[in-house]
Parts: structure tokens; C-alpha cells; sequence
């Protein structure tokens, strides 16, 4: 099924490439890896905490707008992610998460084949359905 599922993207990835010539607008479906950096404070080990998120690779689809052939917008979205919150490996409850994020990029373009592009953006990450057992 893994294997299914990489082909799909990568056949995607160089449809939306070959379709983002002709228009305006890219479109792509790929996998983002999120990695928590699980680090408690001082103070929450000091008093017998030992907190972490569980890393998770999650399905990411990403709008992309060409304003001109340098500069572009991109929305990047995903479905709401569920997260399994432990304490010293121990599960403490959940709570889901919805991270929208929008770019405005520049694209480098008189590099023959290799396309190099430096971006920033705005994430909103609305947190929701949180259950910590006593500790919202």
C-alpha cells in the first residue's frame, strides 16, 4: 500500500510540474514529517513531569499561485491531526490540531533545470478536542 501510495505522489508531483508551465497555479500532495522537540523546562521536571507529543508523518496538500514567473503564494494544508500527549511513557489524553500555513515565496528562474526558492510565511495552528485527564 506504501508503495501505491508513493507512486501516486510522485506521479502527481510531475503532473502538477508539467500543468504549473501552462498555468499559473501548482498543486501537490505530499508528506510532512512532524518531529516534537520534546523538551521539558526545568521546572516541569523538577516536579516529576516528563511530558512528549508523539512524531507523527501526516498527508499535506499545498496550493501554489504564481504572481509572476519569480514570486508566488502558497497555501499549505492538511486534515486535523490527533496527538497522543505521555508523561514519562505513560499516556496522559490527546488533543488535535489544524496548522494552516501561507507563504509568499521567490522563485529563481535563470538556473536552467535546478529551481531554488526562499520563502516566509504565517502559520495558524488552531488546537482543539483536548483531553488531558484533569490538566486542561
Amino acid at each position: 500500500m506504501k508503495k501505491i501510495l508513493i507512486a501516486t505522489a510522485v506521479g502527481m508531483l510531475a503532473a502538477a510540474q508539467v500543468a504549473a508551465q501552462e498555468s499559473p497555479w501548482l498543486v501537490r500532495a505530499r508528506a510532512a514529517n512532524l518531529q516534537m522537540a520534546n523538551e521539558n523546562s526545568a521546572s516541569l521536571t523538577a516536579g516529576g513531569f516528563n511530558l512528549a507529543v508523539d512524531n507523527k508523518t501526516i498527508p499535506e496538500v499545498d496550493v501554489t499561485y504564481f504572481l509572476n514567473k519569480n514570486v508566488a503564494a502558497e497555501l499549505i494544508l492538511t486534515v486535523p491531526q490527533s496527538q497522543n500527549v505521555t508523561n514519562a511513557g505513560a499516556p496522559l489524553g490527546t488533543f488535535k490540531h489544524l496548522p494552516p500555513t501561507l507563504t509568499l515565496q521567490y522563485h529563481f528562474t535563470d538556473l536552467g533545470a535546478y529551481k531554488p526558492y526562499v520563502g516566509a510565511g504565517l502559520n495558524y495552528t488552531k488546537i482543539s478536542s483536548v483531553s488531558l485527564g484533569g490538566y486542561q
